[in-house]
């Protein structure tokens, strides 16, 4: 069913990139052309045929260049329920990237990421490793800095779709505590919300074909949805620095 849903998430991603193509191509050029042959007087010499053509042109360059990213990612949890050390995971992601006028790029991206984290088991003190699984869809407005293609910042949301917290010894640790004076049962930790709003910030420097990107990504939602012993919500929400390369074709 995961793997469904992300196929359809690719086919969607690939179709917006053609039907942005063929929107901006539709304003490639626009001329207009104006004609006069009616008779122009100098003085008192008629002069006839007289063709004035004035050519006024709106250009927009519209290249789409479709890429293969891959990022090492360091993922954390701001959370004042349960203490999060950060680990390095990665992700993966297709991605169309098309000039937008003369200053700006757009770029849409969809990708699979496996964020990787630990928090520590409250008698003993361990760290236990865990993870999180899922698929980010972006949506960056990227400007050019001194309409070059050698350097850009980008910023703009992203929708992340992520399964539940997953523990790595799961038999050995899901029935340990977390969350330091306020218990938390690392099962019930486990749940989260499967759909975030993120914000993304960042940048990205190379050559045409080729860049290397580095963005910070936020999720706007609180992304647990478990509770402590006490029986109170547990707030957190997810973020992660994003930092890899970018193959363009």
């Amino acid at each position: 069913m995961k793997n469904s849903f992300l196929v359809l998430l690719t086919v969607l991603a690939i179709n917006k990139a053609l039907a942005q193509d063929h929107l901006i191509n539709s304003f490639v050029e626009d001329t207009t052309i104006f004609t006069v042959n009616d008779p122009v007087t100098f003085g008192e010499t008629p002069v006839e045929d007289i063709s004035i053509n004035a050519a006024a042109t709106l250009k927009y360059t519209y290249n789409n260049r479709i890429g293969l990213g891959v990022d090492a990612t360091f993922f954390n949890i701001n959370s004042d329920a349960v203490n999060v050390t950060q680990g390095t995971g990665w992700s993966a992601s297709l991605e169309t990237r098309g000039d937008f006028r003369d200053d700006f790029d757009l770029i849409y991206s969809i990708g699979i990421f496996n964020h990787n984290f630990s928090v520590n088991e409250n008698i003993t003190n361990d760290q236990i490793d865990m993870r999180v699984i899922g698929a980010e869809v972006k949506f960056l407005m990227a400007w050019k800095i001194a309409q070059s293609d050698f350097f850009s910042i980008e910023a703009g949301p992203a929708l992340q779709l992520n399964g539940e917290l997953k523990i790595d010894k799961e038999e050995r640790y899901e029935n340990s505590f977390t969350g330091g004076l306020n218990p938390i049962v690392l099962k019930d930790f486990q749940e989260t919300s499967p759909i975030n709003i993120n914000g993304i910030i960042g940048f990205s420097g190379g050559a045409r074909n080729y860049r290397v990107t580095a963005h910070y990504h936020y999720s706007f939602i609180d992304s647990l949805a478990g509770t402590n012993l006490a029986g109170d919500n547990i707030d957190g929400n997810f973020s992660f620095i994003s930092v890899g390369a970018r193959l363009y074709f």
